[in-house]
């Protein structure tokens, strides 16, 4: 049975088919900052190895999924004080290049890899990497706290982020008031703020938007996602779009509604898991497992860390979701074994 058992639309119905799934929502909680989902108590429990740990890894990728594989490496060096893992959160693409040159033993992606990039990880080095998924995430439209804007559409959106619109737009929409604001906003510039074009959250969210098309000529791109969100909260006309863990109270985030005539969703932990909110997405580690090899113990123990109900409360602690305990626990049963290729994977029925 392969590790790589479950591709982005497969995981996307497992996590969305059935409302909550057992992540543990409370349905009274008032708050946004404490509208969070908790680990259901039935993932697999990490279980420390019993034998002395030392040896380095190196983690490299997505700016999205720093914080969160910076919190795991924190706790596992709470039980292995002797190992040293190295955490570089340069991009997806980054991590793609770290993994061919086998300058890194894992890579944490914010979107699965392509089959040429599978493919040509296999002619450089005779097998494929193996998928890991440890979390999903959902990716706010953010305006600064001030703006009345009441939601957006993705036709809007795409008027507003991308260069062509392949949604039968008439025109851009470059003025607040385009969208029906008045008084002050009326006559006010939009002002775009968004990833770096080769970050994997570019890359998602101009699929999803602008149909795989290019970004307005006047989208100032950001080297993170905390960035966008720190210009957005200096600029009461600025709007951009990153993790929606990445909240504070000095944003807003958009109500979005995918379709014209559908009703706005907020942009919460809640309407993420249970599959009304459009802009969701599920993270990834890829691991470098030779099958003429044995991998090295504190790359195995970094992923079966990941993927333990220890490891997803620290997904919700980082603002993201975990993932469903079915997926989870199959991980941790089958992740001691050998493993089959990415592209043979399959969801069991």
């Amino acid at each position: 049975m392969s590790l790589a058992l479950f591709r982005t639309r497969e995981i996307m119905g497992f996590l969305f088919m059935a409302p909550l799934m057992g992540l543990g929502i409370g349905p009274s909680t008032p708050a946004w900052a404490q509208l969070k989902p908790t680990t259901d108590p039935h993932i697999h429990a990490y279980v420390r190895s019993s034998s002395p740990m030392s040896g380095s890894l190196t983690i490299v990728g997505s700016d999205t999924m720093q914080p969160l594989t910076k919190h795991w490496e924190l706790k596992l060096k709470e039980f292995y004080p002797h190992v040293d893992i190295r955490i570089k959160g340069s991009g997806s693409e980054e991590g793609l290049a770290a993994l061919l040159e086998k300058t890194a033993q894992i890579i944490a992606v914010s979107r699965p890899l392509t089959s040429a990039e599978i493919a040509e990880f296999k002619k450089r080095h005779g097998y494929e990497p193996t998928e890991v998924p440890v979390a999903a995430d959902a990716l706010a439209i953010f305006v600064h706290r001030d703006n009345p804007i009441a939601g957006l559409t993705f036709q809007q959106l795409e008027a507003i982020f991308c260069k062509e619109q392949k949604r039968h737009n008439d025109r851009p929409i470059t003025k607040w008031g385009q969208l029906g604001m008045e008084g002050e906003w009326k006559e006010a510039d939009i002002w775009l703020y968004g990833r770096v074009s080769r970050s994997a959250t570019a890359a998602f969210f101009r699929e999803r938007v602008c149909f795989n098309g290019e970004f307005s000529p006047k989208l100032i791109e950001e080297p993170g996602s905390a960035s966008i969100v720190m210009e957005i909260m200096k600029d009461r006309y600025a709007i951009g779009y990153s993790g929606i863990g990445y909240r504070t109270s000095t944003v807003h985030p958009v109500p979005l509604a995918e379709r014209e005539g559908e009703s706005f969703v907020e942009a919460t932990f809640e309407n993420a898991i249970n599959g009304t909110y459009p802009l969701r997405r599920i993270l990834y580690l890829y691991v470098d497992k030779s099958p003429k090899e044995e991998l090295p113990a504190i790359v195995s123990e970094f992923v079966k860390f990941a993927t333990s109900h220890e490891g997803q409360e620290i997904v919700v602690k980082e603002g993201f979701f975990p993932l469903p305990t079915e997926v989870l626990n199959r991980f941790s049963a089958i992740w001691p074994q050998s493993v089959r290729p990415v592209e043979s994977a399959k969801l069991p029925q």
